[in-house]
């Protein structure tokens, strides 16, 4: 059943800015304009130290429920997620999974619906022998305005300390791994206590979901690091670092790398290392720093990495270390990502289809925004479609200007439409431009691939998406309220520099066509030498009809070609555009 739309409209409105400039009002896009689909397992991370108390969310008996939520909902146990959103956790990865894991489902409840529901454990747990104490457990969640609260006490239930995982300030449609290990210093209320409980909160209004499993309290290392999260990327006219993954050899410039790094042991830790490393081509290190127990920083490597102009793959490995010895590193690290250094392919999405972007039928076009470095024609836009996509649906792609005066998407040209087919499915389109376009230095660009929809009879097109995006760096223009959002889902949409990804007219082509637009067939006289080779191709410089010339002139049916813009070519020399029009 398909599920209507609601834009959300906030109170504090958000902009876009780039450099100093002010940019449009952007919102943020409603949580169901995006879905992931694939299941995905961290890290393995060793619980630390001694494991006090433990608990596999197998028996119901041993956890207390109470809720505000409006309709009625509670927490559940269970070992299979079998209601919305049953695609991030196909199949839920926790270690005792099959036995049963905790899980509330705010998207259920529907649009209307808000929670505010807890999960109690009912015993007492005894840490009076242990003075530092870490809450360790696995989880799964997708962000959406909500909150997710981890509460101890040390007398009994009397009153709580929170733990906050989530706040709702979080970007939106974000998934964890599946699952995510947490780890959450608590010796401050649960060491040396022999009264200590454990409460689970969530907090949604048609949010997504919390799964929890497998819940250990453990003594907690004196010193011990965590690599959160990986953040990097390159700084351009844009005003916010953006991740390219794939790089021409025209737009490589320095990249910046940096991580959030933890210090989830009991001790203070002065001298903190970030490290990024490339083979034998770099090695980037942070400056020492200083992280308290239960805090954390984002730490950059002071020199940037500029990959030479050639094409090659870098892989980057990443670190964090500290004078001090830990007793398990299986967390200081993160895993590699891969740099593609290219001919012609920008792109910032890891290659990898996760999930979709969508309009439930209705017109949108999405799309990221990507800085240029060196002047550059643009031949055409590559944008995967979704496996979820309609056949038959009419799709396009387009480029806009970032324009730093107005603050606006200024429009500069797009493809032809194209009518997907079942081989487009799961797949990538090359959409041609109508006209090679010249991208200037120092200016920043959207492009976007759309649909103007079949009026929500289906899904029509679904965009892929590959993970998740910073925030005001991808964007999507809803048709049915001509209002520009920004989604915090990576679509899948490309840079494309190669000229032959699209075939376009050459005024120095020494042949006619006549007529032109031709309806049933058309007449091509040129200079030529027999033998010379004709070929018509369309705008994705797929080839259409090709044959082998003899004498100065040919005739070819146009009768089996569809309506629209071909160009026609002989010998692989000058073009000339033809259009068809039954």
């Amino acid at each position: 059943m398909k599920k209507s739309y609601l834009f959300l409209t906030l109170s504090m409105g958000f902009s876009i800015v780039w450099g100093q400039k002010q940019y449009m009002d952007i919102s943020t896009k409603n949580k169901n304009a995006s879905f992931e689909q694939t299941a995905k397992k961290s890290m393995a991370e060793t619980p630390k130290g001694i494991t006090i108390w433990s608990n596999d969310f197998s028996n119901n008996n041993d956890w207390i429920y109470d809720n505000t939520s409006s309709p009625f909902l509670n927490w559940c146990l269970t070992s299979a997620a079998d209601t919305i959103p049953v695609t991030a956790l196909n199949p839920a990865l926790f270690t005792s999974v099959g036995n049963g894991f905790a899980f509330i489902n705010s998207d259920a409840q529907g649009q209307n619906g808000t929670q505010n529901a807890n999960m109690t454990y009912m015993g007492m747990i005894d840490c009076s022998n242990y003075q530092n104490v870490s809450l360790v457990f696995e989880h799964s969640y997708r962000t959406y305005l909500d909150t997710r609260i981890v509460r101890i006490s040390n007398d009994g239930g009397m009153t709580w300390t929170d733990f906050t995982i989530t706040d709702g300030t979080e970007p939106t449609a974000q998934n964890t791994a599946n699952p995510e290990i947490a780890s959450l210093n608590v010796s401050a209320v649960a060491g040396g206590n022999d009264s200590v409980m454990i409460q689970l909160n969530y907090q949604g209004n048609w949010g997504w979901y919390w799964a929890v499993d497998d819940m250990k309290l453990v003594e907690t290392d004196q010193y011990d690091l965590k690599l959160q999260k990986i953040d990097w990327g390159t700084d351009g006219a844009f005003g916010t670092r953006l991740a390219y993954y794939q790089v021409p050899t025209a737009q490589i410039a320095p990249i910046n790398f940096g991580g959030i790094v933890q210090n989830i042991g009991v001790q203070n830790i002065g001298d903190a290392v970030f490290t990024a490393n490339i083979n034998a081509l770099y090695s980037g290190l942070s400056s020492p720093s200083p992280i308290n127990a239960s805090e954390q920083d984002t730490l950059w490597c002071t020199a940037t990495f500029t990959p030479n102009a050639s094409n090659a793959v870098h892989s980057v490995s990443f670190d964090v270390s500290s004078s001090q010895p830990e007793v398990d590193v299986t967390n200081n690290s993160q895993p590699n990502i891969d740099i593609n250094v290219n001919d012609f392919i920008y792109a910032r999405d890891k290659g990898v289809i996760l999930g979709g972007v969508y309009n439930a039928g209705n017109g949108f076009e999405a799309g990221p925004t990507y800085d240029i470095f060196q002047n550059a024609t643009l031949y055409a836009i590559d944008g995967y479609i979704n496996a979820t996509s309609e056949i038959g649906s009419e799709v396009f792609a387009k480029l806009y200007y970032n324009n730093p005066t107005t603050g606006a998407f200024d429009f500069i040209d797009e493809s032809l439409p194209y009518i997907l087919t079942a081989a487009d499915l799961g797949e990538k389109h090359t959409f041609a431009l109508q006209t090679p376009q010249a991208l200037t230095a120092g200016e920043s660009y959207t492009v976007v691939v759309g649909s103007y929809g079949d009026g929500g009879v289906t899904n029509d097109l679904v965009i892929a998406s590959s993970g998740g995006a910073p925030i005001q760096t991808v964007f999507y223009f809803d048709y049915t309220d001509q209002t520009w959002y920004y989604t915090s889902s990576q679509t899948m949409v490309r840079m494309n520099f190669d000229q032959a990804s699209g075939i376009y007219e050459n005024q120095e082509a020494i042949f006619e066509l006549s007529p032109n637009p031709a309806q049933h067939e058309v007449t091509i006289s040129f200079e030529a030498n027999n033998n010379e080779k004709l070929g018509i191709f369309n705008l994705a410089g797929q080839t259409v009809f090709e044959t082998i010339l003899e004498g100065p002139q040919t005739t070819v049916s146009t009768s089996l070609l569809k309506d629209g813009v071909y160009f026609v070519q002989i010998n692989g020399k000058g073009s000339q555009k033809l259009v068809v029009s039954h």
